[in-house]
């Protein structure tokens, strides 16, 4: 109680509150008696849940926001020539990243820190159920709602913290932790890395960022975490895999039984105290990278204390995160998911889910998301979008950036078609999906929103215009 007296007499002011990163340690830090306050341009779910809980936030950047503040937090969104910033300049507030403030409230726990191109934010909510499930009451920051509570973070009073950690400006380097997890390390983020060099320089970093008694739990099935695991000495690793026979802990027996997967993980002798030999496992996500996810998940719960009893039951009951192959509901006798894919390796992901669940075919309306991606990887793009059956392509979310020549959508469509029989159409963000969409509903297919930019807000449209009753869960 003394501490949250004291919290309370301090002022932190958050700029650019509404992002998911920003908005989960503002909330956490709120619920820690800290006055919160914070601005943004736009109003969103983060922005009303916080209002709810007591923090004052103003939709617009404006100097006199700052007034009487101890600290403001950016996000990386947040550029130099803000009003706010220069006016904490001006007056001498101090400044504090995202990141820094992150480690700052890290630095009092335990922490398990979790990295990777793509699954940290899954990997994230399994360790933080698991260790909940064992009654360790771990606090959480994630990178994506996670259902279980509706938001993207919570507060416990034990020892653990379980946080995603953020590679794409580096900033993940600044997270004291002691557990670490790498789910895998792909061409991404290269606006700020340049080369693959750089990003697979900063893993590597990571990695050695835990103490000498610390470990790194790295899935050794992405060959860029192979190559690291094998070159670094100076840290315990444990390394798991559905493919490298060399691995600490090998997954096998993958199978689906309906929603479900079922798989088996074999731990060697003297890799985790009390665990060896064969455990098999039913989850309650589908996939064979959400296999990988519970995998690392399971080891890093078993480092920190969780009893592999509770991890099989909160295996089988987990909720998942918002917007990873999230169920909207059934249009007639089409099913209707939302999904954050945006890079190919994760459309491809999210693409071997819908094969295991479609009965006839699936459609996809995706919306690519930023030019510089869209350029870097855009071979890639072809490869895995020409496999889809019925593709509608939206315009480029930009995420801030501006427009490179020759990349746009339309030229993406008009290159996947000369791969295949025109089954790829470009369309307006502002064109009316349901009508495009009907035929499609008479039968049992498969309709996925993919993209990390506002294609989310197209599907729950569709949703509200054909009177569905919403019903999001989680494959």
């Amino acid at each position: 109680m003394n501490s949250i007296l004291k919290n309370s007499k301090i002022t932190i002011h958050f700029i650019g509150i509404g992002g998911i990163g920003m908005s989960g340690i503002a909330e956490l830090m709120l619920d820690q008696g800290f006055n919160i306050k914070g601005s943004d341009i736009f109003l969103n779910e983060n922005i009303k849940r916080l209002r709810k809980k007591g923090a004052k936030i103003f939709l617009k950047h404006h100097k006199n926001n700052v007034k009487n503040i101890s600290a403001a937090v950016f996000s990386s969104a947040i550029k130099k020539t803000n009003t706010e910033i220069v006016e904490c300049n001006k007056l001498s507030i101090p400044l504090v990243s995202r990141a820094s403030m992150l480690a700052e409230l890290m630095r009092n726990k335990n922490s398990i820190a979790i990295a990777g191109s793509h699954g940290k934010t899954t990997t994230t909510s399994l360790v933080g159920t698991m260790l909940e499930s064992s009654k360790l009451d771990p606090t959480i920051i994630n990178g994506g709602v996670i259902n279980a509570y509706s938001k993207n973070n919570k507060l416990g009073l034990g020892n653990w913290m379980v946080v995603e950690a953020d590679e794409s400006d580096g900033s993940f380097l600044k997270l004291p932790h002691e557990i670490n997890i790498v789910t895998n390390i792909d061409s991404e983020h290269l606006d700020y890395y340049q080369t693959n060099k750089n990003l697979i320089n900063s893993f590597e970093k990571f990695i050695n960022n835990i103490p000498f008694y610390g470990y790194s739990i790295i899935c050794t099935d992405n060959i860029s975490a192979y190559k690291l695991s094998k070159k670094i000495n100076t840290r315990k690793i444990i390394t798991y895999s559905q493919n490298k026979q060399d691995s600490d802990v090998k997954i096998t027996n993958i199978k689906n039984k309906g929603h479900k997967s079922l798989f088996t993980i074999v731990i060697k002798k003297n890799i985790l105290k009390k665990y060896s030999g064969s455990y098999s496992f039913e989850s309650n996500i589908l996939g064979k990278h959400n296999v990988s996810n519970a995998t690392g998940a399971i080891i890093a719960s078993l480092l920190a204390g969780a009893s592999i009893d509770n991890i099989k039951k909160s295996l089988k009951y987990f909720k998942g995160v918002k917007r990873r192959f999230t169920f909207l509901g059934i249009i007639n006798k089409a099913s209707i998911y939302d999904d954050y894919a945006h890079h190919p390796t994760e459309i491809k992901a999210s693409y071997d889910i819908a094969k295991i669940l479609t009965k006839k075919r699936i459609i996809i309306i995706f919306q690519p998301h930023r030019y510089s991606r869209t350029h870097q990887l855009y071979n890639l793009f072809l490869k895995i979008l020409k496999k889809i059956d019925i593709l509608f392509v939206l315009d480029i979310y930009p995420a801030g950036e501006k427009a490179l020549k020759n990349i746009n959508s339309e030229k993406l469509v008009k290159d996947l078609n000369r791969k295949r029989n025109n089954k790829a159409f470009w369309i307006s963000n502002n064109l009316e999906i349901n009508k495009l969409l009907k035929p499609y509903y008479q039968e049992e297919n498969t309709i996925i929103f993919m993209g990390a930019g506002s294609v989310t807000h197209q599907a729950y449209k569709l949703i509200k215009q054909n009177n569905v009753q919403e019903n999001s869960r989680n494959i």
